[in-house]
């Protein structure tokens, strides 16, 4: 089975840092998700 790649469009890599900081603020806040 062959891997498929995919290609994402990011329209500001810059707010990169700060969405993960959110995910891992996010992810304290609401273990049970």
């Amino acid at each position: 089975m062959p891997v498929e790649t995919i290609d994402f469009k990011v329209a500001d890599l810059s707010l990169a840092a700060f969405g993960r900081k959110e995910i891992t603020l996010a992810e304290h806040e609401m273990p049970g998700l």
